[in-house]
């Protein structure tokens, strides 16, 4: 996978691009799929994109899950289009390749503070992700979990939501 002119100073891992907002362990391994507490909630209150870091445009991408859709917002920061045209393909839950979430957290992660709900998630099946298309957002307590900033786009109506892929569906083993 290309990665896009303005991501090659970032680090790599695996052939991905590291977002910003990934937390990274002492030992030096990148933590896919997490966000770190402080960066997070950084990027969420500064308008930048959580894979690039740039300031956010006058149009912006979140990726939502269905309870994201319900509740008009993610603890997820925005990302700028052309960082959520590369997630959207490099990210393996994005892209449909994962039918499921992690079961166990991995050694490194044991310890860190949970910025979002992934803990809840655990060997769940993968949902359907949607992009969202926004103008703004405004920073608020997440309704389920106050201690944790959202992005609301509550009083932002977007653009459009679409769904990226349904949840992955696998050839059901015959009895």
């Amino acid at each position: 996978m290309d990665i896009p002119v303005h991501l090659r100073h970032r680090p790599t891992s695996s052939g991905l691009v590291v977002p910003i907002a990934t937390p990274r362990t002492t030992d030096g391994q990148y933590l896919f799929g997490l966000l770190e507490d402080r960066r997070q909630r950084l990027l969420l209150l500064d308008h930048r994109c959580q894979v690039c870091g740039n300031l956010l445009g006058e149009r912006l991408v979140v990726f939502a899950r269905p309870a994201d859709l319900l509740l008009c917002c993610t603890s997820e920061p925005a990302l700028c289009p052309p960082c959520a045209a590369y997630s959207r393909s490099a990210c393996p839950m994005l892209a449909g390749r994962l039918d499921h979430y992690r079961t166990r957290p991995r050694t490194a992660e044991i310890g860190l503070g949970a910025g979002t709900d992934s803990p809840l998630r655990r060997g769940a099946p993968a949902e359907t992700w949607h992009t969202v298309w926004l103008t703004g957002y405004e920073v608020v307590p997440h309704p389920a979990r106050p201690d944790v900033l959202a992005a609301s786009w509550l009083h932002h109506p977007p653009l459009t939501v679409r769904p990226i892929h349904s949840a992955p569906s696998f050839p059901r083993q015959e009895s």
